[in-house]
C-alpha cells in the first residue's frame, strides 16, 4: 500500500556545492568515536590508551543503561582519549591497522524473536542506530514502539541522493527492513520523496515489491514539498502522531543496511557512503568512509579558501567539527562553507542579486531557482524575541511554534506538554532559527526544554 502526502509549508535553501555522482574510496589511519554524538549519554570507558581493538569491540557503555555499548568501527589501537573540562570525554581516537578484522559474528538467524534481535544489536554495537521520538535519543530496548520509521528522503540543503546511497545495497537494505519490522507490533513506515528514482524503483520493481509484501505491516509512503518534508519529525507527525506515553523508533537507511548486512551475511561493516558538499569545496562528490573517519586528509587539498567552516551534517542541524574533526555517527554528509565576519557597506539597504532572503529584501527573489554560496554571517545581531508570522511560514507541524518556543524558554512543563512538545526535537526548529529576525537559538532552547522533561 502506498500513500502520498504533500507538505506545503517550509523552505528550500538552494546552495552551491551539490555533489556529483562520483564515488571514491577514502582511506585514513585515524578514526574517533565522539560520545556527544549520542544525546544525553554518559560514557563509562572500557578501554585505555594503547589497547588493541577489533571491529565490534566495546569502547564504552552508557552509565544509564549498561547493556548499551558503543563499539569500535575499525580494528587497530586506541591511541588517544581526548578529555575536556572536568575530564569529560571528547573523543576516543583509534589508529587503524588497515586489516578491518572484526569480532566473531557467526549467528543463528532463523526465526529470531524481537528479544533475540535486540540482544544481537546490543551485543554488536548496532543498537545506537535505533533512535526514538520523543526526545531524539537512543531507543530504550525494553520498550515496544507503536511504529518504526525508515526515512529514505532527505530534504536538507545539499542532502545526498538516497538512490545513489542505496542502489548497490538493496539486498542488505531489505534484510534490514525485515529485521526491524520484527521489533514492533505496529506499522513499519518506509518513506520516500514522491517521484524520486528510489521511490519509483521500490514501487515498480516486482522482486522488491514481493519481498516487502512478505514483511509484516510494512507500508510505503511518499512525501513531497519543501524542507522539512524529508525529516522524520514531520513524517511521524502525519503518520503516527505522538501523545504523552507514545514511543516511535526511527533508523537511517544506511544504518538499516549495516543491520541487514549482519543478519544476512554475518558481517559487521561500519562503512557508509558520505557526500562531501558545499560552496567552499573544490570538487564535491561522494566517498566511502567508516564511521568516525578523520576528515583532515580528505579535505586538505579540497578547500576553495583558507577560512572555512567544516560541518558534519547539513548547514541547518550539523556540528562544527573543524578542519581536523571526525565524521559524526549519524551523519551521511559533510558540508564546507565559507567562514566570514565581513560587514557589507550599508548592509541590507544596498540592492543585491547575490544574497538569499526569505523576504523580498533583495532582487534575488526574482530568481527562485538561483543557488547561493552562503557563508557563516548572521546578518544581524541578537535581540529580544519578536513574535511574527515568520515561524509559521516554515513550520509545517499542526502546532503553535511561537507559543511552544516561549513555553520552552520559561520551561513551563505543563504548558509545553499541552502545546505538543513530545512531537518535536531541536532539528524541527532549525528553519525557524534560520529565518528568525531575532537570531534566537531556537534549537538549543528546545533541546534544553526537552532535557527538563527527561529529568
Amino acid at each position: 500500500m502506498q500513500d502520498t502526502i504533500k507538505i506545503k509549508k517550509g523552505l528550500d535553501i538552494k546552495l552551491v556545492g551539490e555533489p556529483t555522482k562520483v564515488l571514491e574510496p577514502y582511506a585514513t589511519k585515524y578514526f574517533a568515536i565522539t560520545p556527544e554524538n549520542f544525546k544525553w549519554l554518559t560514557p563509562k570507558l572500557l578501554v585505555k590508551e594503547g589497547d588493541s581493538v577489533l571491529i565490534g569491540d566495546p569502547l564504552f557503555f552508557a552509565k544509564e543503561n549498561e547493556a548499551l555499548k558503543i563499539v569500535a568501527p575499525v580494528s587497530g589501537t586506541v591511541t588517544r582519549i581526548f578529555r575536556g573540562e572536568k575530564r569529560k570525554i571528547i573523543h576516543i581516537e583509534i589508529e587503524s591497522d588497515g586489516n578491518f578484522n572484526s569480532v566473531e559474528t557467526n549467528l543463528q538467524i532463523n526465526n529470531k524473536s524481537a528479544s533475540e534481535i535486540k540482544e544481537t544489536l546490543l551485543h554488536f554495537g548496532l543498537w545506537p542506530a535505533v533512535r526514538q521520538r520523543p526526545f531524539g535519543t537512543i531507543a530504550k530496548q525494553e520498550q515496544s514502539p507503536k511504529a518504526i520509521f525508515i526515512n529514505c528522503f532527505d530534504s536538507a540543503p545539499l542532502a545526498p541522493d538516497m538512490h545513489f546511497l542505496l542502489e548497490e545495497k538493496y539486498d542488505v537494505f531489505l534484510k534490514g527492513i525485515e529485521t526491524m519490522a520484527k521489533l514492533t507490533d505496529g506499522v513499519l513506515f518506509l518513506t520516500f520523496q514522491t517521484g524520486s528514482p528510489l521511490f519509483e524503483t521500490f514501487k515498480n520493481d516486482a522482486v522488491i515489491q514481493n519481498k516487502l509484501s512478505e514483511i509484516k505491516n510494512c507500508k510505503m509512503v511518499s512525501f513531497s514539498g519543501p524542507h522539512p518534508a524529508g525529516t522524520v519529525g514531520i513524517q511521524i507527525h502525519h503518520l503516527a502522531p505522538i501523545q504523552k506515553g507514545d514511543v516511535v523508533w526511527y533508523v537511517e537507511p544506511q544504518n538499516v543496511c549495516t543491520i541487514g548486512n549482519l543478519f544476512l551475511n554475518n558481517k559487521l561493516d561500519f562503512s557508509k557512503i558520505v557526500a562531501v558538499t558545499g560552496g567552499a569545496v573544490k570538487n564535491p562528490h561522494y566517498y566511502t568512509l567508516f564511521q568516525g573517519a578523520s576528515v583532515k586528509e580528505l579535505l586538505a587539498q579540497n578547500y576553495t579558501q583558507d577560512e572555512v567552516r567544516v560541518i558534519s551534517g547539513n548547514v541547518l542541524t550539523g556540528s562544527n567539527i573543524g578542519k581536523e574533526g571526525y565524521l559524526g555517527f549519524y551523519d551521511e554528509q559533510i558540508t564546507v562553507i565559507p567562514e566570514s565576519e565581513q560587514r557589507d557597506l550599508f548592509g541590507w539597504i544596498m540592492p543585491n542579486f547575490h544574497k538569499f532572503s526569505v523576504s523580498r529584501t533583495f532582487f534575488s527573489y526574482l530568481m527562485p531557482h538561483k543557488k547561493y554560496n552562503i557563508d557563516t554571517r548572521l546578518y544581524g545581531g541578537k535581540r529580544v524575541l519578536m513574535f511574527t508570522d515568520v515561524y509559521s511560514k516554515v513550520f509545517p507541524f499542526d502546532l503553535l511554534p511561537d507559543q511552544l518556543l516561549k513555553a520552552c524558554i520559561i520551561k513551563d512543563i505543563d504548558l509545553m506538554e499541552s502545546l505538543g512538545i513530545y512531537e518535536i526535537v531541536e532539528e524541527d526548529y532549525a528553519l525557524c532559527e534560520f529565518v528568525c529576525p531575532s537570531k534566537t537559538d531556537c534549537q538549543q532552547i528546545v533541546k534544553d526544554a526537552l532535557w527538563e522533561l527527561v529529568k
